[in-house]
């Protein structure tokens, strides 16, 4: 909840906006993922027999990695496309708008820009300023998508896929195997 408590913070951002408008969603964001990372391994290895814990482990740790690496494709997609859509938009209100698409298609592209030579200076003014509230739109979109992911990414952990803890030899329940469900002893 802590990450997406801070990407909503994060939310906002205009053209204008400082970089120090992100400090406050960042520091939130950074505690809830620093604060996530003890109990996702112990959820990890927590719903696996205590002998395949280590496998558990591994797998954790490798699709954390390619979560990350698609999370992060998904969302620059995702981000690319809204800025060039925006910047479309915003320069189809122009003189430009004949050529909206083209230059909207530049944004991000080699040149990073999207600003063509031969533009005369007021068609590079409203390039200029249609790319940064682009980007800014852009930004916003993305850090909403994460904080619905993040709150949904909490559906998808349930108790009754935690394994059952060993019984210690001696006691009623040593017999049960882990895949047998424990009865609740009765409250006296």
């Amino acid at each position: 909840m802590l990450v997406a408590a801070g990407l909503l913070l994060m939310r906002g951002v205009t053209a204008g906006s400082g970089w120090t408008h992100l400090i406050p969603g960042l520091i939130v964001a950074g505690a809830g993922s620093g604060l996530v990372n003890v109990p996702l391994a112990s959820t990890a290895v927590g719903v696996v027999a205590p002998a395949r814990a280590g496998m558990a482990s591994g797998i954790n740790s490798t699709l954390r990695q390619v979560g990350t690496a698609t999370g992060i494709a998904a969302l620059g997609a995702i981000f690319t496309a809204h800025l060039r859509n925006t910047v479309s938009h915003r320069l189809a209100a122009t003189p430009l708008a004949a050529h909206a698409h083209a230059i909207a298609a530049g944004i991000g592209g080699p040149k990073g820009s999207g600003v063509r030579f031969g533009l005369t200076a007021a068609a590079r003014q409203a390039v200029a300023t249609a790319a940064p509230a682009g980007f800014a739109d852009s930004l916003n979109e993305i850090l909403l998508i994460g904080a619905v992911a993040a709150v949904a990414s909490l559906t998808l952990i349930r108790g009754r896929d935690f394994a059952a803890e060993p019984a210690a030899p001696g006691t009623d329940a040593a017999h049960l195997t882990a895949t047998e469900p424990m009865a609740s002893s009765p409250s006296p």
